[in-house]
C-alpha cells in the first residue's frame, strides 16, 4: 500500500466525556487512526502479495476483494477492515483490525502459515576490504604481511532463513534466529536478531538471473535446519542451567512442606499407637501424602522440563558481494602466496586457510622452514 488512508473521523460529541483519547495527528491528514503506520503497511502489502485487490473506503477504512484461497478460509467474498479504534459502531460485516484483535490474529495467523520470500540485494562496503588486508584477521609470528590485491567483486547467491525459536520450561520466553547459508548450503553465519547486522540492501537481485530449482531449496532448507539445530543444542545447554535451578527450588520448597507434613503424620500415628488406638486410617494419610508428593514432583519435573519449538516465518534470497583477496606472506627467502574470501557487503576478510592441514587459521609461524598455524606448528 502506498502510505495509510486518511481518516476522515473526528470524536463523537461526549468522547471527551467518556475519557476517550484523542487520535494521533499526523502528516497526511487532521486525524488518523492511532493504529501504527507499519501494522497498517504490513497488512495491506500482505494482502496485495496474497493477490487481494484493496482500495480506501470512508473513514480510513478499507475495502479487500479477497483472492480465492482466502474466500475459501474465510468464506466470504469480500470484508471491510476497519483501523479507527475512536469508531463507536462498525459497519455490517466489518473487522475491527487491531495488531491485538480478533481480525488482527487472523491476518497474522494466515500471513505466517507460509513463509514469505524476499529477494535483496547486499550493498558493497567502501572500501571492499581493510588496508592491512588479511593482517586485520590472522596474526603472525616470525613472518610479515606483504601488499594485499583486491580481486574484481562478483555476487553470489545466498539464502537466509528467518526463524522464531520458543522455550518452554517454566516460564516461555521466544528469540529471533536468522541463519544465512552458501551458494552449495554452507553454512556462512547465524545472529539473534530479526535481521542479519550491519548491511545496507536494496530491494531485487543483482547480476543473479536464474531461477532457484525446487531440489536446491528442499538441500537449503535441510541444511538450515541441521545447523539451526547444531547452534539449538548449544543454546538449549544455557536453558537447562539456568532453568534447572529455579526447578531444584521448586522441588525444594515442595519436599520441605510434604515433609513436614508426614512428619506431623507419623507423629500423630505414634501417640495413637501409644494410647492403644491405632487404626488404618492414619496410615493410609501418610502414604497418601507421600503418593502425592511424588505425584506433585513428577509435574514439577515436566513443567520445567526444557523443550524447544522452531518455527519458519521467512526467506530472504541475498544477491551477495564477494571478492578474492590475495597477499604475499614473507619470511627471509619464504615467499608464499594466501588467498582468502573477501565479504565485500561489511569489507571483511575471512581467515586463511592453512598451507599444512587447510583450515582457518587465526595465527602462522614459521615451523621447520614452513608456515603452519598454531595448531599443526
Amino acid at each position: 500500500m502506498s502510505g495509510t488512508p486518511r481518516v476522515d473521523g473526528r470524536p463523537k460529541r461526549g468522547a471527551g466525556r467518556r475519557g476517550a483519547a484523542p487520535a494521533a495527528k499526523s502528516p497526511g491528514g487532521p486525524w488518523t487512526a492511532v493504529s501504527p503506520p507499519e501494522w497498517r503497511e504490513f497488512v495491506g502489502s500482505w494482502l496485495q502479495a496474497s493477490g487481494c485487490s484493496v482500495r480506501a473506503a470512508a473513514r480510513g477504512d478499507w475495502e479487500v476483494e479477497l483472492s480465492d484461497d482466502l474466500k475459501r478460509r474465510w468464506r466470504r467474498q469480500r470484508v471491510r477492515l476497519v483501523f479507527d479504534p475512536l469508531r463507536p459502531t462498525l459497519p455490517r460485516g466489518a473487522w475491527f483490525t487491531a495488531p491485538g484483535s480478533g481480525a488482527g490474529r487472523k491476518l497474522l495467523e494466515a500471513a505466517v502459515e507460509v513463509p514469505q520470500i524476499t529477494r535483496r540485494t547486499a550493498l558493497a562496503h567502501v572500501p571492499g576490504a581493510p588496508e592491512e588486508g588479511l593482517a586485520s584477521v590472522c596474526k603472525v609470528r616470525g613472518l610479515s604481511w606483504g601488499h594485499s590485491r583486491l580481486g574484481p567483486v562478483r555476487y553470489d547467491r545466498r539464502v537466509a532463513f528467518h526463524g522464531v525459536v520458543t522455550g518452554w520450561g517454566g516460564l516461555p520466553w521466544q528469540e529471533r534466529w536468522v541463519v544465512l547459508l552458501g551458494p552449495d548450503g554452507e553454512f556462512v553465519e547465524w545472529a539473534r536478531a530479526p535481521e542479519l547486522p550491519d548491511i545496507r540492501t536494496r530491494e531485487g537481485l543483482y547480476q543473479i538471473n536464474q531461477e532457484l530449482m525446487p531440489e536446491q531449496c528442499t538441500r537449503w532448507l535441510a541444511e538450515a535446519r541441521r545447523h539451526l539445530d547444531r547452534i539449538l543444542d548449544e543454546r538449549q545447554l544455557e536453558w537447562e542451567r539456568s532453568v534447572g535451578a529455579l526447578r531444584d527450588a521448586e522441588l525444594s520448597r515442595l519436599g520441605k512442606f510434604f515433609s513436614s507434613r508426614i512428619e506431623e503424620e507419623e507423629e500423630r500415628l505414634r501417640r495413637r499407637v501409644t494410647n492403644g488406638d491405632e487404626s488404618d486410617f492414619e496410615q493410609g494419610d501418610a502414604t497418601s501424602l507421600k503418593l502425592e508428593w511424588e505425584r506433585r514432583a513428577a509435574e514439577v519435573r515436566q513443567r520445567w522440563a526444557v523443550r524447544t519449538e522452531v518455527r519458519l516465518w521467512g526467506l530472504e534470497e541475498w544477491s551477495w558481494p564477494v571478492a578474492d583477496l590475495e597477499q604475499e606472506l614473507r619470511a627471509g627467502a619464504v615467499r608464499l602466496r594466501l588467498t582468502s574470501r573477501v565479504d565485500v557487503a561489511r569489507g571483511r576478510p575471512a581467515l586463511p586457510a592453512c598451507p599444512s592441514c587447510e583450515t582457518p587459521a587465526e595465527m602462522l609461524v614459521r615451523s621447520r622452514g614452513a608456515v603452519r598455524c598454531a595448531r599443526c606448528a
